[in-house]
């Protein structure tokens, strides 16, 4: 048994119309996912057959079922398909038989059977070039390609290219952040923050935390700030280690920490300028209200990430962008660091994991749900902020005849 999207105009426009305000029990009625059979395609030379222990809820399939996704990337999905693409799961039938596996679900010229294009003769099949072709149908990663099946599902198949080995002693909650935490290790180890850097980290719900966390890893000394506008991600980034923690219930998002890291200045019309501010700031948001604020908060000369998802930002200020030279970029896979040649992101997120067991990445797990009780799960989700889901992932449990 699978839960399966199917795409309709008219439910998209009514699921964006009713947006995030919608009351949850109608968001899951507009979702387009049902609980049904999906048949596995045959195995071919080359790739596995996998039962999922664990798949993660994530807020690119929440945007998705909502509506709240923008149509720019739509040539490069296919549905109906089935969702999940954080996925840990064990190994039934292929070379790797009897191992656990995190799964690389994004559907790159390998997978695909293609040529290497530039990106993916560089290990980097995220930014893949050819999303659309080879014997796949379009499909950006597992849970957007109609010809396989992503990780809501009991089984699934994935190629020997997207399976990397879960050490023993890092436990199926932590594994299944392994592909979030890769790429929040993704964006941040282009500058990990240095002794005596100020970082401000907008949002404190799965990226944001796993950004936090990989800060911390890969630079312990630098100081670190997190926006969270809920307790429950605000008690776990302190216990991840951040140097403050700032509540933003206003919509404020996150101007409240520049009191302490910048200065303010009155101007026309009533509208504030911002000097001094942080070295970086990583959006987890990717609203256009913690665009601006990431923009606005980012010292001179300093380094704004938007990590993950961020949709179309209507009305956006650009003025900070080019009046403090800053430097911008996004982040929503990741790949072979530092060469075709390097570690594989999340490789290198379940070696850190194995090393550092006080990195307890798993408490964010806070719900489970096996597939059948989908309705509860998306409930959790959509409304997060009473049901206090952090993290909520998909347990398959038995089939429904």
């Amino acid at each position: 048994m699978a839960l399966r999207y199917a795409f309709s105009p008219a439910r998209w426009v009514a699921a964006r119309l009713a947006g995030r305000r919608a009351p949850a029990g109608l968001a899951v009625a507009l979702s387009g996912l049902s609980l049904r059979r999906v048949e596995l395609p045959a195995a071919a030379a080359g790739w596995s057959t996998l039962a999922v222990r664990l798949c993660g809820i994530c807020g690119t399939d929440v945007a998705t079922l909502t509506g709240a996704a923008g149509p720019e990337l739509s040539p490069f999905v296919s549905f109906p398909a089935v969702l999940g693409h954080e996925i840990v799961a064990l190994v039934e039938q292929g070379a790797w038989a009897g191992r656990r596996v995190v799964v690389d679900p994004f559907l790159g010229c390998r997978v695909r059977g293609l040529p290497l294009c530039p990106s993916c003769a560089q290990g980097r099949a995220a930014t893949c070039h050819r999303f659309a072709e080879g014997a796949l149908p379009p499909g950006i990663l597992l849970g957007y390609c109609r010809g396989l099946p992503g990780g809501w599902s009991e089984r699934l198949l994935a190629h020997s290219t997207q399976l990397h080995a879960v050490p023993p002693g890092v436990d199926d909650e932590a594994a299944v952040l392994a592909e979030p935490f890769a790429v929040a290790l993704h964006a941040v180890l282009p500058r990990p923050p240095a002794r005596g850097e100020r970082v401000l980290i907008i949002g404190a719900g799965t990226i944001g935390l796993c950004l936090l966390a990989a800060a911390r890893l890969l630079g312990t000394a630098a100081e670190v700030v997190v926006v969270a506008r809920r307790h429950a991600p605000a008690d776990l980034a302190r216990r991840l280690g951040a140097t403050d923690v700032v509540a933003s219930t206003d919509g404020a998002e996150g101007l409240a920490a520049a009191r302490e890291w910048g200065a303010a200045f009155p101007g026309l019309l009533g509208v504030r300028g911002w000097t001094g501010g942080f070295d970086q700031v990583f959006d987890a948001v990717g609203s256009p209200a913690t665009v601006a604020a990431a923009l606005r908060l980012a010292r001179s000369g300093g380094r704004v990430a938007l990590v993950g998802a961020s949709g179309t930002l209507p009305r956006l200020d650009s003025t900070p962008l080019w009046a403090h030279e800053l430097q911008v970029a996004g982040y929503c896979g990741y790949g072979s660091e530092g060469g075709p040649d390097g570690e594989h992101t999340i490789d290198m997120a379940l070696r850190l994991l194995a090393a550092h067991p006080e990195l307890r990445l798993g408490d964010l797990v806070t719900h489970r749900f096996p597939l059948a009780r989908y309705p509860e799960a998306l409930r959790a989700c959509f409304a997060h902020r009473r049901s206090g889901a952090v993290k909520v992932v998909f347990e398959p449990g038995p089939s429904l005849d």
